[in-house]
């Protein structure tokens, strides 16, 4: 039998029975407006509750309870359940694993992005991110984010107001067995006899010796040569030609191409003629090359959104169809398309042009 906690008062002790939440839906609302209750070691940003996830032929077959992000710019993808439920034991675990697996695979570029700012209307978002980021450069967090998911670096957080013993060992087995980070939060209800709530976290999954294997990963130094031979070989012969004429194009044009620590991408720099640094360029381990208009709008030739729609616009003529319009998001295409050497033409000078103008230093 589960027994009462006690609060340490100046007049004596206060006695915190066992209780349960009222409903599930108040479980989800105190996660959503306080979401360090299972955020551990994290940092927590609420980009949507009853995020909406396709399966390729839809774009809403399922609604995930709550979808955050780190500071390191983790998806992270929570499912809650109350103890009472009797789905918790083995539904939950499947439900979350089809979340993540359609989630990566059909999320668009800037999607995650574009539904934090819808959820909460731009003033609002744009405040709420600055107060998040503190004084982080926004396009740099997005861009995270992006690379996280497109390489399968994300975290599963099952929570319920108690956590069965078959469903912590699944949780355990998981984490260390998937690159995914998976856990399980117990979130454990107390309450007094006059209604007074006390919650208590008990993070089950993050061993130490699966956190210490996973940071190991983490702290890998991929060369671009070997990012290349991981990521992108296993995607067919022809995704890897595209992807190697793509960086070929960017170096030839004097660009250091290179893999950053997060290691969920390829960047592309360029130093420009105030000393700073641009990245218009990058390529995703699903073989997309991108134009980082997050970037380029810091760029004095492209704060006008005018100016980066005539970019979208340009490289829609040459490649055709992009994987988002969001015109300070990373459009971007599949890399076999530069096979063809009228695309891969087109593009070198459409790239020569991008950076030559991004380089400028703003007009004294």
């Amino acid at each position: 039998m589960d027994k009462s906690v006690y609060i340490v008062e100046t007049s004596g002790l206060r006695e915190m029975k066992p209780a349960a939440p009222a409903n599930e839906d108040h479980m989800q609302d105190l996660v959503a407006r306080y979401p360090q209750l299972i955020a551990g070691e994290d940092q927590l940003l609420l980009i949507a509750r009853e995020a909406s996830i396709g399966d390729g032929t839809s774009d809403n077959r399922w609604s995930l309870d709550h979808l955050f992000v780190t500071r390191r710019g983790v998806p992270v993808m929570v499912e809650l359940k109350r103890a009472v439920d009797t789905r918790l034991r083995r539904e939950v675990v499947g439900q979350l694993i089809d979340y993540a697996a359609n989630g990566t695979a059909h999320w668009k570029p800037g999607a995650i992005e574009a539904a934090f700012r819808s959820g909460m209307g731009e003033p609002e978002a744009a405040a709420a991110l600055e107060d998040f980021l503190d004084g982080e450069d926004a396009s740099d967090f997005w861009q995270r984010v992006e690379s996280n998911l497109q390489s399968g670096q994300i975290k599963l957080v099952f929570v319920a107001d108690r956590i069965p013993d078959e469903l912590a060992v699944v949780v355990e087995w998981l984490d260390s067995q998937m690159q995914a980070d998976v856990r399980a939060v117990e979130l454990s209800w107390y309450a007094d006899e006059h209604g007074v709530t006390t919650l208590v976290p008990r993070t089950i999954g993050a061993s130490a010796k699966t956190l210490a294997k996973k940071g190991d990963k983490d702290r890998r130094h991929y060369s671009l040569e070997e990012w290349i031979e991981e990521r992108i070989s296993p995607k067919g012969q022809e995704k890897l030609k595209g992807v190697q004429i793509a960086c070929a194009i960017a170096q030839a044009l004097d660009g250091k191409v290179f893999v950053p620590a997060t290691a969920g991408s390829i960047i592309g720099e360029w130093e420009t003629d105030d000393g700073r640094s641009c990245y218009p360029f990058g390529v995703y381990p699903s073989a997309k090359v991108v134009l980082r208009l997050g970037y380029l709008k810091n760029r004095p030739a492209y704060e006008n959104e005018q100016e980066r729609q005539m970019l979208y616009e340009s490289l829609l003529d040459i490649v055709g169809n992009l994987h988002t319009s969001s015109l300070a998001g990373e459009p971007g295409f599949d890399a076999e398309l530069l096979l063809n050497p009228k695309v891969a033409d087109a593009y070198r000078e459409f790239l020569h042009d991008v950076v030559e103008m991004a380089k400028r230093a703003p007009s004294e």
